[in-house]
């Protein structure tokens, strides 16, 4: 199994290892804007809330924040929060390069002050709560609805459990010590379900990406299999080119990407 090395330091070597120029991020958030994910994000978010023009965002635990950039290109006033220097720095330049603006605030999760308490019209992260464990599991989920205001709505991705390709990914990377993400443990429907109901969460359903997307999780010329044997794959940058994801019904079941979108009462 990977270590349990969830610290600020670990994520600033992360963090630090992960430097593209400003067209690799430029395509970077083009990219996400054409995928299925966060084509329903903004149609859940459009369905209750009208408009995401104005709309008051955190991104927790946000590394790059390229979700807290799109959400900023549709109007919204955005804050990324991470405990990572590194990370930050990443975001703020993530941000800069797009020609996007957004607050910019270090803080752990897990220990959030009042004055970002109950303020939030949406709270949302992307990779972050299968890294914790044991108590801080149910915290981590719960300071997402913290942050929120009544009526607020929180999205959370997470790896799903259920995904075949990912999860012999994942055996191969920690069996032959190439795996970098540190501990990952992935979701189930049923185990955000429990979480729910223990905080008191009772209007909440479930988003996934493209499932067909985590079919590169078993190609041996897959980008992170070339990463991890030092090899470069090169990508060709041109937005342009990007196509729209095919998305299907069975993607809320068995998409790598699991995303909660529950709502704050």
């Amino acid at each position: 199994m990977a270590p349990n090395n969830n610290t600020p330091e670990a994520w600033n070597k992360f963090w630090a290892n992960t430097a593209i120029d400003k067209e690799g991020d430029i395509f970077a958030l083009a990219k996400e804007e054409h995928s299925v994910r966060w084509k329903r994000i903004k149609a859940a978010l459009l369905a209750e809330m009208g408009t995401l023009n104005g709309l008051r965002v955190i991104e927790i635990g946000a590394g790059a924040g390229s979700y807290g950039a799109l959400m900023a290109k549709e109007g919204a006033v955005v804050t990324v929060l991470d405990y990572s220097d590194v990370a930050l720095n990443r975001a703020h330049q993530f941000f800069e390069r797009n020609e996007l603006s957004a607050e910019f605030v270090k803080k752990d999760a897990l220990s959030l002050t009042g004055d970002l308490l109950g303020v939030y019209d949406v709270s949302m992260s992307f990779g972050l709560a299968e890294h914790f464990v044991s108590d801080a599991r149910l915290k981590i989920f719960k300071a997402h609805f913290d942050v929120l205001r009544k009526g607020g709505m929180a999205f959370i991705s997470v790896p799903n459990r259920h995904n075949l390709p990912y999860r012999i990914f994942q055996f191969v990377a920690e069996r032959g010590g190439y795996w970098s993400w540190g501990k990952e443990d992935p979701f189930s429907r049923r185990e955000f379900a429990s979480m729910c109901k223990e905080i008191g969460v009772t209007e909440y359903g479930f988003l996934g990406e493209s499932i067909w997307l985590s079919l590169e999780f078993v190609n041996p010329f897959n980008k992170r299999y070339l990463r991890l044997l030092g090899i470069s794959k090169h990508i060709n940058l041109d937005p342009a080119r990007i196509r729209h994801e095919r998305g299907t019904w069975l993607d809320q079941y068995l998409s790598y990407a699991l995303v909660l979108c529950g709502k704050k009462w």
